[in-house]
């Protein structure tokens, strides 16, 4: 079980490859404001990720939970305020892509991955190739995941690929 904040499902899903989480971790918590920006807003402006997390969430692998006691973090959106206070609760990782959201989860104490954390892990675990995840981190990127050169060729690094100019 893993809790993930809006930018990875949305991510995942644009490229096709939202199952990984489910073939990874089973069973991934969200909170009801990352339902909202995810599902509910997503098919209001007709995006096609929102029907791809809405079936994952009909199958029952996506789950909602909805935290009572919510804060407001300073700086950061409320959707990744009450994923991190979800993952807390339930003392699990947490799947979070702004810089900013990412620090206050670890000053918290939470275990801390991204999307590309999920890509690298499905190659390591024999789920999708290295070409594939290349494929996928590309084809994020052109839909606007934003990543550093730096990130881009450590990444790559990661998989055990040079990056030739």
């Amino acid at each position: 079980m893993i809790v993930s904040d809006a930018s990875p499902l949305i991510n995942l899903a644009k490229a096709g490859k939202l199952h990984l989480l489910k073939d990874l971790f089973g069973k991934v918590l969200i909170e009801e404001e990352v339902k909202l920006e995810t599902i509910d807003r997503g098919k209001d402006e007709g995006a096609q990720d929102a029907e791809l997390i809405e079936n994952a969430l009909n199958e029952g692998w996506i789950v909602v939970h909805r935290i009572k006691n919510t804060k407001i973090i300073q700086g950061i959106h409320q959707g990744e305020s009450n994923s991190i206070l979800l993952a807390r609760k339930h003392n699990c990782i947490i799947l979070i892509d702004e810089e900013d959201g990412r620090e206050v989860a670890k000053a918290m104490g939470l275990e801390v991955k991204g999307t590309l954390y999920i890509l690298k892990k499905s190659v390591e675990k024999g789920i999708i190739s290295k070409q594939e995840s290349i494929q996928a981190l590309n084809e994020m990127m052109m839909d606007g995941f934003r990543i550093s050169a730096r990130i881009y060729a450590k990444f790559l690094e990661g998989l055990e690929i040079k990056y030739h100019s």
